[in-house]
């Protein structure tokens, strides 16, 4: 990897009096009842019990559309996921990633906001062309439809828990996941109870997430933003900024993010297109239920990573030491999160597929245990992506995912016709363990491009205090 596969941090060179007093300007201190950022471990709790919730909620509802429904209905449900996440993915280009890292505050909320609302516009309209020529029937073609609308208003959530991120207020950014997915997670399962119509338990969801950004993200961010920004002609409250120019720029440095989180998004929709195409949706459905409860484990390693992510940008580039040391810590709590749910499906697995499904789904023990391993691979990888987005090295994750994601369609159209579900959880984890390999080897690297640089700095500052 060269130096120029990187974006350097968007801030004064190390060394140089300004970055000292960039990193370290206070955030005003009017941001609501309490005063200030919060604490990396109260920014950690609050991430962490607002993407539980999440995670919780969006698996039960896999579980009541199991419970309510058939195997083909699950399977239509996660048809409808695969096909708008990676669209949507794209379309977010990880702007929140990109806001959260902006030490100096390049750009302002206006602008990634703006940007935000073109490319959910343009995703939304990519998603309905991709239903109309993917879907096999109208009933999934609406489920992709809605399930476009709903990705669509988060997406625009998103990039609000994106402001309360950077300023290190999680506890916003946890209720705003805590409003809406119990209130989703009811509507789904009242609707489905009543009808047992997937295409209107997916619009009452589309509802909720809708009326949750209005009534508490635009309400949050509105109150928050007067009280921060010295110049209200500038950020006027949460409107968005249209400048072509500065959207063209912001976008370009989105963009690589972007394509990784669409990648990933991919890699994780590959193994149920495959199957799709092989088995049918009664096997996905049943590849969608086992994969569930492990992928919500990803959840604690996502509130890990962005209750640190502010701290993990600033020490990068004035402390690489505490840099490595908050990392290593990350990743430790990381691994063992995944040893423990790698021992928790060998020995409970079965238990819990009877539980939160149906009897049947306990056949699929093994494949569950795969899952676990692959889950738990993917909770270390994922902490070093953490770092790397941290380090503003975004071109370099599209070469990795991009290598991630050959592997993935690879094992899934070599295992997929020959072993099923078995076949699709196998292409899981080799994507797992060519991510992990792929973003270690990058975070070495970039650590060791930063000691260099703050080495040859260190020098220059000498030589001229000699001079």
């Amino acid at each position: 990897m060269a130096a120029s596969d990187a974006i350097r941090p968007a801030c004064p060179p190390l060394g140089t009096p300004g970055a000292a007093a960039v990193l370290r300007k206070p955030f005003p201190a009017t941001l609501g009842p309490q005063r200030g950022p919060l604490s990396t471990s109260a920014n950690f709790r609050w991430a962490l019990t607002g993407n539980l919730t999440y995670a919780g909620c969006q698996f039960l509802m896999s579980t009541a559309l199991a419970k309510l429904g058939s195997k083909t209905v699950l399977g239509q449900f996660s048809l409808g996921l695969a096909i708008a996440a990676p669209v949507m993915n794209l379309a977010m280009l990880q702007l929140r990633s990109v806001q959260v890292t902006d030490v100096n505050e390049e750009y302002a909320f206006a602008d990634y906001f703006g940007a935000r609302i073109i490319w959910t516009i343009l995703g939304f309209l990519v998603i309905v062309v991709g239903g109309i020529i993917g879907s096999t029937d109208r009933v999934t073609l609406w489920v992709v439809i809605l399930v476009g609308l709903m990705k669509s208003f988060d997406s625009l959530s998103d990039i609000i828990r994106g402001l309360f991120q950077h300023r290190e207020r999680m506890d916003f950014s946890g209720m705003s996941l805590i409003v809406k997915s119990p209130t989703s997670l009811l509507a789904l399962t009242g609707v489905m109870y009543l009808t047992r119509n997937v295409v209107l338990a997916t619009a009452a969801m589309a509802v909720v997430w809708a009326s949750s950004f209005v009534t508490y993200d635009l309400r949050r961010a509105a109150r928050m933003l007067p009280s921060i920004d010295s110049e209200p002609s500038v950020h006027a409250g949460v409107r968005p900024r249209f400048q072509s120019d500065r959207i063209c720029r912001l976008s370009r440095t989105a963009l690589p993010l972007g394509i990784v989180m669409s990648i990933i998004s991919l890699q994780i929709s590959i193994p149920r297109y495959v199957l799709q195409g092989y088995a049918g949706a009664e096997q996905l459905g049943c590849f969608a239920a086992v994969v569930a409860p492990a992928m919500a484990g990803l959840m604690v390693t996502t509130a890990l990573g962005q209750a640190s992510a502010p701290r993990l940008a600033r020490h990068f580039a004035t402390d690489l030491r505490a840099f490595v040391r908050l990392l290593a810590q990350l990743t430790a709590l990381s691994a063992a999160m995944g040893v423990a749910l790698i021992v928790g499906v060998y020995f409970f697995g079965d238990l819990i597929l009877t539980l939160l499904f149906k009897p049947e789904y306990a056949a699929y023990q093994r494949e569950f245990v795969v899952v676990a391993l692959a889950m738990g691979i993917q909770f270390v990888g994922s902490c070093w992506g953490y770092g790397l987005t941290a380090a503003r090295y975004f071109r370099i994750q599209v070469v990795l995912t991009s290598a991630s994601c050959v592997a993935t369609l690879i094992a899934a159209f070599i295992l997929v016709p020959r072993h099923g579900v078995m076949g699709a959880v196998l292409s899981v984890l080799a994507t797992s363990v060519t991510t992990a390999v792929g973003f270690a080897a990058a975070m070495f690297w970039a650590i060791r491009s930063q000691r260099s640089a703050e080495a040859a700095s260190r020098a220059d500052t000498h030589g001229f205090a000699e001079n």
